[in-house]
């Protein structure tokens, strides 16, 4: 089973849709998608087929004023990320699009009292209680969900509810969804990182290493081939039209055998 891993990187995202454009237009083909924050946005561009797309729909996504007084009205607040969200969502990613895509999309949220409520007692495995791991194939409300798994205060003004409960960011407490492909059967995970140096951070305040997968599992690493210079905040246009014109490097780490 081909799966993808998309870690959440804010803006940096430009180049994750960059390249699945690219490896769509090869005709490269995944059957489980894993992602967390911005990732989840282009994870749900590939199940809904719209990776060709997705350069085109994630300059719409940053080409939109952030932070302005317009947003005061809807938001109560003058950033407008989780509205620019949502509407870019219903204009080119339909629901049913996602929901009907032929691979899985896994998106990870986090359950925002539970992990507050870790941080507070320092519990190194608290991350467990707080992550929250939403299928593609159980989910027809999916539009939330990823709403959810991008939500950064203050930049989304709005705490989303899935199930009564306020979600946030899925990046603060699985990154990359890894252990979610591996249980779903995953047996080649490519990763696609903005880190020039092939790296993710797998949560919130932990370090960032080289992604890892068991030894019965092929590893493909996609990076850039020289350091992006968009910032994970970064809306300026010039860097966001070089983050998605840079060309990519993959490694592969083959299976290890079993001795």
């Amino acid at each position: 089973m081909r799966a993808l891993s998309l870690p959440g990187c804010g803006c940096r995202g430009a180049f994750q849709f960059a390249v699945l454009a690219r490896l769509a237009a090869a005709g490269e083909r995944f059957d489980l998608v894993g992602g967390a924050s911005s990732g989840s946005l282009a994870g749900a561009a590939y199940v809904a087929g719209k990776s060709l797309d997705g350069p085109a729909i994630y300059r719409t996504l940053a080409s939109t004023q952030v932070a302005s007084p317009r947003w005061l009205a809807s938001e109560k607040s003058p950033f407008g990320m989780s509205r620019i969200v949502l509407e870019s969502l219903a204009r080119h990613i339909p629901e049913r699009d996602i929901t009907s895509g032929e691979a899985e999309l896994l998106v990870s949220t986090t359950r925002l009292v539970a992990f507050l409520g870790s941080l507070a007692s320092r519990r190194a495995a608290g991350n467990r209680g707080a992550a929250v791991i939403h299928s593609s194939r159980e989910r027809a409300s999916f539009h939330d969900v990823l709403l959810a798994s991008c939500t950064f205060p203050p930049f989304y003004a709005r705490l989303p509810r899935i199930d009564g409960e306020i979600h946030v960011d899925g990046g603060a407490t699985d990154n990359t969804l890894i252990e979610a492909l591996v249980a779903r059967g995953a047996t080649h995970i490519t990763v696609i990182t903005p880190h020039a140096a092939g790296t993710v951070y797998r949560g919130l305040f932990q370090r960032v290493g080289a992604p890892a997968v068991p030894a019965h599992v092929e590893l493909r690493v996609i990076r850039p081939a020289r350091p992006l210079r968009l910032r994970s905040f970064d809306f300026d246009p010039v860097r966001l039209e070089e983050a998605l014109g840079t060309p990519h490097v993959a490694t592969v780490s083959r299976p290890r055998s079993a001795d």
